[in-house]
């Protein structure tokens, strides 16, 4: 048993050495042409898949479901009425679990269904909180306050101009008449959640930046959110407050990728993968010092690797640090690896280094909470400047920033690489061969965490107070 839990193990270290990289940032030379940007959302709202479920007697049936390109989260009301929800009703949709621990015996069965107070409880304060917001409007707000603070770039947002449906483009020659270059088109194409007694909230939106004078394309990306999974009665508590928060993480979220995919992360061949120092233990290696973007130095990783763990939650533990204000430290950016790589020539002419830092609380039942973040940091390492709360679990994460012939780039914010994310929702897994091996393996469908526009709860680099 124990033999074969470590092959299994070394087989998903395997993996992830040939994972797919994220689709190429615009080129510098791209940029320099764009001129001047304008924001412009859809003025449609998304799609949208909201799933509850409810027990009946003996068999589940559905509650509520609602899905289709004229149903959403509507500029006038989520649901449009009460009226077009009652006339959505579809079938109850099984969740099947995909088998996972062959060590333990394969398992597959659907997951327990909402109940139908629950339900309901979830369906009127999501209507009530979303009625008059604008989705694809709402996310450009969050693009433009992150574009001013990260990016430098300081964007006026055009409301009226976006497209009114999702096969009409609008023509925005007139734009360039106004000395606009191109336009940076937001449209959240689709929001809900999937799951069945534990429920994932995701928003995905398609990001287009279009030049005006011939409406040619020049970049386009989708980017996707997707939380953690909680028990379905916990979002339609307190007046729906995890919905709340989990939709303004994934605006906050969603953000800082389009801002990093188009304004701000170079193309320079910067290595996601730290190296593992020479004395590192046997959890070292499994682990490596893997990481999306600069590693962790201190706190140390407890990585606990199991097959027996299937949601991934417990294989990064939580170090002890010795003060309510302790030093956490990181790898100077650029590293040696990113020097002797083909960019080694380019990062010699890079300057003004400098390195944001960002705390989150850790939460069972709700996202992670923001409670200090210090930006343009000298050094690379920083002692907290204000006490946390004692016996208490962090998440913490850091980056870099650095200008580059006079424009401002930046790495990833680092994290774990390990565990693998388990595919699930609107994420779908690795389009490579060692996919499949990973089915076998470890009984689910892996990604890089290093390829995804949020960083998983389970990848966070951590520590817990004393």
């Amino acid at each position: 048993m124990v033999r074969t839990a470590c092959i299994k193990l070394l087989l998903l270290g395997t993996l992830l050495t040939g994972c797919a990289e994220l689709p190429a940032p615009p080129t510098d030379a791209a940029r320099q042409v764009w001129g001047a940007i304008v924001v412009v959302p859809a003025r449609y709202p998304p799609r949208n898949n909201f799933r509850t479920f409810a027990v009946g007697q003996g068999k589940a049936t559905a509650k509520g479901a609602l899905y289709g390109s004229s149903m959403g989260l509507a500029q006038a009301g989520i649901f449009a009425s009460m009226g077009a929800l009652e006339a959505v009703i579809a079938p109850y949709l099984a969740v099947i679990t995909v088998p996972v621990a062959a060590a333990v015996g394969a398992y597959a069965g659907s997951r327990a269904s909402l109940s139908e107070e629950d339900a309901a409880a979830l369906e009127a304060h999501i209507q009530q909180h979303l009625t008059t917001m604008q989705v694809s409007a709402a996310l450009s707000r969050a693009i433009l306050e992150t574009a001013d603070k990260d990016a430098g770039q300081r964007l006026p947002l055009f409301g009226e101009a976006g497209p009114a449906s999702p096969d009409v483009t609008p023509d925005y020659r007139a734009l360039a008449q106004q000395g606009v270059g191109s336009v940076l088109e937001v449209v959240a194409t689709e929001a809900g959640f999937t799951g069945g007694s534990q429920l994932s909230f995701h928003l995905v939106a398609k990001v287009r930046l279009l030049h005006t004078r011939d409406g040619s394309l020049a970049y386009e990306r989708e980017f996707v959110y997707q939380s953690d999974e909680y028990e379905g009665r916990l979002w339609g508590e307190n007046k729906a407050s995890l919905f709340q928060a989990e939709l303004q993480r994934a605006f906050a979220s969603l953000a800082e990728s389009v801002v990093d995919q188009v304004f701000l992360l170079s193309t320079l061949p910067l290595h996601s993968r730290a190296k593992t120092r020479g004395d590192a233990g046997l959890m070292d290696l499994l682990g490596g010092r893997d990481a999306c973007g600069l590693s962790w130095v201190s706190p140390e990783r407890k990585l606990h690797p199991s097959i027996f763990d299937t949601g991934h939650r417990n294989w990064n533990r939580f170090p002890v640090v010795e003060s309510l204000q302790p030093t956490l430290a990181w790898e100077a950016f650029p590293r040696d690896e990113d020097k002797e790589s083909d960019a080694g020539p380019t990062l010699s002419g890079i300057n003004n280094i400098r390195y944001d830092l960002r705390v989150w609380e850790a939460a069972t039942n709700s996202p992670p909470r923001l409670v200090y973040e210090r930006r343009d940091l000298t050094a690379t390492s920083h002692t907290l400047e204000q006490p946390l709360s004692p016996t208490s679990r962090y998440f913490w994460s850091v980056r870099a920033r650095f200008n580059l012939s006079g424009k401002e780039h930046g790495t990833k914010w680092g994290y774990f690489r390990l565990p693998y994310y388990e595919s699930h929702g609107k994420i779908k897994p690795e389009s490579w061969a060692a996919m499949a091996v990973g089915v076998v393996t470890a009984g689910v469908a892996p990604r890089d965490p290093c390829t995804l526009d949020f960083i998983p709860t389970s990848n966070y680099y951590r520590f817990q107070t004393p």
